[in-house]
């Protein structure tokens, strides 16, 4: 009987056990202006402050959500041709997070989004039949340190880089997600260089710069990658506004 009464309370009053929601996780103080000295681009999250020159608000909701170009879908052509200074401190004692980062977004640009699923063109990265042509590094060591040294202008070089960073990287590069599917961790030594071919290549820059990608990647490095349609999360924008005064 007690039983009963106390599932009937239960039923009648269902947020009786309900733990009250956890605070929002945002910054503190945080300053917001149009770029207007068309410096490099720079983004950084350190300790306790979020400094940011000359990127894009899509530039800022990828780093917060954790997508790539590709994977963002809607709002206006602004977006990405309008680049803002960002300058945010967390509290004391706390750390600067993305969680932070999507809630100044949220708060600033009004922005509003939903992730649907959805398959696209995609990439799959095997050992070509050749064989690897990349040397493995002899440091193996903290692997979660390396990167290039040198990237862009048709070149990717560094030592002792990630393979899961060399994965990240030539999704980037071609505008599709890579799936690893060569069974390859640790890190590599690489030296890629991209040469489109001007005689053989489309007229289309992008198309060139792809097929000549391609190319290299399976002569230089002995990876190939095939076409291929995979399910992938899209982060849908509904709403984002210009960023509201300071």
């Amino acid at each position: 009987m007690r039983t009963a009464t106390a599932l009937a309370l239960i039923a009648i009053c269902p947020g009786i056990n309900a733990q009250p929601p956890l605070p929002r996780a945002e910054f503190e103080v945080a300053s917001v202006k149009p770029n207007q000295s068309n410096e490099r681009m720079y983004y950084g999250l350190r300790n306790s402050t979020l400094s940011v020159r000359n990127m894009s608000a899509k530039g800022l909701i990828q780093v917060a959500f954790g997508k790539r170009d590709f994977q963002i879908a809607g709002g206006p052509a602004w977006i990405a041709s309008e680049c803002f200074d960002v300058q945010a401190k967390a509290g004391r004692g706390q750390k600067a997070s993305h969680e932070m980062e999507k809630s100044l977004l949220a708060d600033r640009f009004h922005l509003q989004v939903h992730v649907e699923m959805k398959e696209a063109p995609a990439y799959s990265l095997v050992v070509a039949r050749s064989g690897l042509k990349m040397k493995r590094s002899a440091d193996q060591t903290e692997p979660e340190r390396g990167g290039p040294r040198e990237m862009g202008g048709g070149r990717l070089i560094g030592d002792a880089v990630p393979f899961y960073v060399i994965t990240n990287i030539l999704s980037n590069m071609l505008g599709r997600t890579v799936i690893n599917e060569t069974g390859l961790t640790g890190k590599f030594d690489v030296d890629l260089r991209i040469l489109p071919d001007a005689e053989q290549s489309p007229a289309d820059p992008a198309d060139q710069l792809n097929l000549a990608l391609v190319d290299a990647i399976e002569k230089q490095l002995g990876l190939k990658l095939q076409s291929v349609r995979a399910p992938q999360e899209i982060l849908v924008i509904d709403h984002i506004e210009r960023p509201s005064a300071n």
